[in-house]
């Protein structure tokens, strides 16, 4: 018997037996498929997040920050970061800067009426949006007129709005945030999440770093924006400008730009989203081993179906190597399928989840490949006992079987 006639005998008992070969694949094939679906939306989540963070980069801006995050008990308000006004003062001076924005983070009781909450209060120039990741949802953001006449006018984040005033249409209305009132001209809905927000939590007030100022004197900066003229290299103007505070600080780790701490935050990321995809892929690959397992006990059933056929065979001629061949073929064959299908539902598993999420799928050809390999050394594995049982019987006692 050769080769090829082993395949096709193979291929016929599996065609012979189509329920029970697709009840013992169905474990290979949901292993395989979960495998692939969780590396896929694992891949794709990172890339979302890694592009959310490159999104966050301004052209001609570097965003300047502390290394040390400092939030001692989080109720004294602007102890959050720490940028002091000599620090501005010596990026204003450096030639290629055009203006240099502080940023402040922090949280403060904030009243409207009877109600008060503790929320977050940002202050930033009148790009703030650009930096902070939000957009407007009703009204307006305020304007570089507002920031420059020290107006008092607030924009409040849609649950901000809602913990003070329990709706979203309050245009018009007045909060008090450290006894000064400010105007609500906007209502603002977050586009991704904020680092700090998530660090402080709740809803957030954000006002001109001007207005700020006034209100909260002692307030210490948190981060700076630094405007850059149009045609200088920002890379190499940031490595300056760091490279400069930290001098000042005496310390060669007290700050870092923008595009440093994102990378340490894409790095902790990757690292994360890779722990948990192979975590959970070899939590589902348990379903590889219980299927190899299935396919054992069914390749035992069909050896013990088939003994007359074996003795028959051997009457004839075949050899034991020929019967173990046979008999591997066709557990590998099953698995193999099965390998096949699950890579099949698995993508089409993860494009759902791209069209109901819109997160970025990144099925991943080693994955498939070494998935579909692993099914196939499984059945390999799983049908040695078998097939070595069908190889040792005894062409007499075989033919008598019943």
């Amino acid at each position: 018997m050769d080769v090829r006639e082993m395949m096709f005998t193979a291929l016929l008992s599996m065609r012979t037996h189509a329920l029970r070969s697709i009840l013992t694949m169905l474990g290979i094939l949901i292993g395989v498929a979960s495998i692939i679906a969780i590396v896929a939306v694992g891949n794709g989540g990172k890339a979302a997040i890694v592009s959310t963070l490159e999104s966050s980069r301004l052209q001609n801006t570097i965003e300047i920050l502390p290394k040390e995050l400092v939030v001692p008990g989080l109720p004294q308000p602007g102890q959050v970061l720490s940028i002091s006004a000599n620090d501005l003062n010596l990026v204003r001076q450096f030639h290629g800067v055009t203006v240099v924005n502080p940023l402040y983070f922090g949280q403060v009781e904030v009243t409207a009426g009877a109600r008060s909450a503790n929320l977050n209060l940002e202050g930033g120039p009148y790009f703030l949006p650009d930096l902070a990741r939000f957009t407007i949802l009703h009204g307006h953001m305020f304007t570089p007129l507002d920031v420059l006449g020290h107006r008092n006018v607030a924009v409040l984040s849609v649950g901000a709005a809602s913990q003070l005033f329990g709706t979203t249409h309050v245009l018009g209305q007045t909060v008090t945030v450290g006894g000064q009132p400010l105007d609500i001209v906007g209502i603002s809905a977050s586009t991704e999440p904020s680092i700090l927000n998530g660090i402080l939590g709740g809803g957030a007030v954000y006002v001109p770093n001007t207005t700020l100022e006034d209100i909260f004197p002692n307030w210490t900066a948190s981060e700076m924006a630094v405007g850059v003229v149009p045609g200088t290299s920002v890379s190499q103007l940031a490595r300056r400008l760091v490279t400069a505070l930290n001098i000042h600080a005496h310390s060669a780790q007290a700050f870092e730009d923008s595009s440093g701490f994102l990378a340490g935050i894409e790095k902790l990321v990757g690292t994360v989203t890779s722990i948990l995809t192979w975590v959970i892929g070899s939590i589902a690959s348990i379903a590889l081993i219980v299927g190899g397992v299935g396919v054992m006990n069914i390749m035992l059933v069909s050896v013990t179906e088939r003994t007359q056929e074996i003795g028959i065979r051997m009457s004839l001629g075949a050899s034991r190597a020929a019967i173990l061949v046979q008999f591997l073929m066709e557990s590998m064959f099953i698995t193999m399928t099965g390998g096949f299908l699950g890579i099949l539902l698995g993508a089409a598993i993860a494009f759902g989840v791209h069209l109901a999420t819109h997160l970025p799928m990144q099925v991943s050809w080693q994955v498939m490949v070494l998935s579909f390999l692993f099914s196939a050394v499984i059945g390999l594995i799983c049908g040695i006992y078998p097939a070595n049982k069908a190889s040792k019987q005894n062409p007499i006692e075989a033919l008598r079987y019943e």
